[in-house]
């Protein structure tokens, strides 16, 4: 059997317009995805510079399996954070990752930096950069719908990514958003992509047809799709969506309110994924080539469009504010769209004002406003003056809660864990683990589950943490949603891989899995992570969960144990 091709690079330099195809490894060297990236970033990136130099590179990489079988329909950002300042990754969905298919680019490389406001035009014939000074400034929802009407391409072969007025001023926090509806939303790649003076970038698939497997492939993705549309373990995300947990979490007493001083709070529930339609016409969408359809999309009263809702979004702008009306909270997350940030990060710095002007930490004179919690009028006002930055108080705030922290005091109730904090409040291994894990993300590895359905000594916990990395750094190089994780087992994804011809691939998964996860984490370490200088705020140390109050001893046996076994892990290598 002939090995796999090697993946094909789009290399785009926006100093001279100039573009490249050139050839990289293959399945067999890197997997792909989340391996692919980060080699990339070793051939092309620079560690000693900081994250918005133009010599970066923004990599966007799919995988050996993307367009070939149900929910491999993500692609993986590989960029260095200019909210960490530390090499991340950031996934989105979208018609994106089937665009790149179709266009014959396993990955697209952006370095260098435009001299005026610009947009990327990407096919297979390689990339042109175009003029988008109308561009600047624009909300994502307007970039999107002036990018498509330039385009002739079919719409289901092409996708838009675009950034919001966040990113262009400044906001370490600013997303991409793709076909409107997903974004590449944690650790800023929207402000690398603003440093690089490009607005949006549009991939234009052509009408080749993928496949040309044998009959062992075609039965083998009937079998994934049947899967993923029926099995038990979807349910939940093909039913109401995330936000269904919205519930269960503040009736186990996990879920963050109001800056994370409590984790309940009675009539919450009308946030969530069952009651969401009593409020407002709910509708559901999906990535391309995904059965499931976890999407759910609010329509907004008065013609004002749909906005995407999902449980971080409830919990990081509603229960964290303090709001529990579905129409306040979505007041909020259109804002937030508008703006085009993070809205986790977006939630959590709002949290944090809110706490510091009950405090006396800041007041009119910073703000401008009052701002307070529950107060859904304030809040939406208040995002978007974080998304312009326009007084020094509010561009502080734009670099992030530790930063505004750092100037104005509040350090101990900031709810920081490596970025701004996900939606869940279930116990030590959660907050230790979101501050210590390579994307500072709740969907590194099952780190709230193990707080709720597991316990035990701290050791075992983050033994349990990184053997459940491994496999989601697997998942994430071929590239699948996580969402389905459960249906994908090695075995599986060792069998699909074999049946499109990645055989070497297959014979050798779980060990070009383990480094994959370990080529990230040295660029991690390189661009500056030291996980002996992590410390957790002392809200974190105040809060009760379902297993008791948690300790500060408690917080720091996790993060400790956590330091070690990195520490081993990469030692091991030298």
């Amino acid at each position: 059997m002939q090995p796999a091709a090697p993946f094909r690079i789009l290399i785009v330099s926006l100093n001279t317009g100039g573009t490249q195809v050139v050839n990289h490894g293959g399945s067999a060297d890197c997997l792909g995805g989340s391996g692919l990236a980060a080699s990339l970033y070793e051939r092309y990136g620079h560690p000693e510079e900081p994250a918005l130099s133009p010599c970066q590179p923004l990599i966007f990489a799919i995988g050996p399996l993307t367009g070939l079988f149900p929910m491999m329909s993500k692609v993986v950002c590989g960029f260095v954070s200019p909210h960490t300042g530390q090499y991340a990754e950031s996934h989105a969905g979208g018609r994106l990752p089937w665009a790149l298919k179709l266009a014959g680019i396993d990955a697209l490389v952006i370095t260098g930096r435009a001299p005026g406001m610009s947009w990327l035009g990407v096919d297979r014939a390689g990339a042109e950069v175009r003029e988008g000074a109308e561009l600047a400034g624009q909300e994502p929802a307007v970039v999107h719908a002036r990018v498509r009407a330039m385009l002739t391409a079919r719409p289901g072969r092409t996708s838009v990514a675009c950034i919001g007025p966040a990113a262009e001023n400044g906001c370490t926090f600013g997303c991409i958003t793709v076909d409107r509806h997903r974004h590449f939303g944690r650790l800023g790649a929207g402000t690398v992509l603003a440093s690089k003076n490009l607005k949006a970038f549009a991939v234009v698939g052509d009408d080749r047809r993928l496949g040309g497997f044998g009959s062992g492939y075609k039965t083998l993705r009937r079998t994934m799709h049947d899967l993923a549309a029926k099995s038990p373990s979807m349910e939940k995300y093909r039913g109401v969506g995330t936000a269904q947990i919205i519930s269960s979490l503040n009736a186990l007493g996990s879920l963050p309110w109001r800056n994370l001083r409590a984790t309940s709070r009675e009539g919450i529930e009308a946030l969530s994924g069952e009651r969401m339609p009593e409020a407002v016409p709910v509708r559901r969408a999906a990535c391309t080539g995904c059965p499931v359809g976890c999407i759910r999309l609010a329509v907004m009263p008065g013609g004002g469009g749909d906005v995407g809702f999902d449980f971080e979004h409830m919990a990081c702008c509603g229960s964290m504010l303090a709001l529990s009306d579905p129409h306040e909270v979505l007041s909020l997350l259109t804002e937030v769209e508008r703006q085009g940030m993070d809205v986790m990060s977006a939630g959590g710095c709002l949290a944090w004002a809110c706490e510091a002007s009950e405090k006396g930490i800041i007041g009119v004179a910073e703000t401008g406003m009052e701002l307070r919690f529950g107060d859904a009028q304030s809040l939406v006002r208040g995002l978007r003056l974080l998304g312009r930055g326009e007084t020094p108080f509010w561009k502080e705030l734009a670099q992030g809660v530790k930063s505004a922290a750092r100037v104005y005091g509040g350090k101990d109730f900031a709810c920081v864990l490596g970025q701004e904090m996900a939606g869940y409040a279930s116990g030590p291994t959660f907050f230790a683990a979101q501050a210590m894990n390579f994307r500072h993300s709740h969907l590194d590895n099952a780190c709230y589950s193990y707080d709720l359905e597991c316990g035990g000594p701290p050791e075992d916990a983050v033994r349990f943490l990184l053997r459940d990395e491994h496999r989601r750094v697997m998942v994430n190089c071929m590239v699948g949603c996580l969402f389905g994780r459960h249906i994908y087992s090695t075995d599986v994804l060792a069998e699909c891989l074999d049946s499109v011809g990645h055989w070497e691939a297959a014979s050798h998964l779980d060990e070009l899995a383990e480094d994959a996860r370990r080529r990230r984490w040295r660029l991690k370490f390189a661009t500056g992570f030291n996980p002996d200088a992590v410390r957790l705020p002392k809200r974190f140390s105040e809060v009760v969960t379902p297993n008791g109050a948690v300790t500060v001893q408690a917080l720091e046996a996790v993060r400790s144990q956590y330091a070690k076994a990195l520490e081993q892990m990469l030692g091991a290598e030298d």
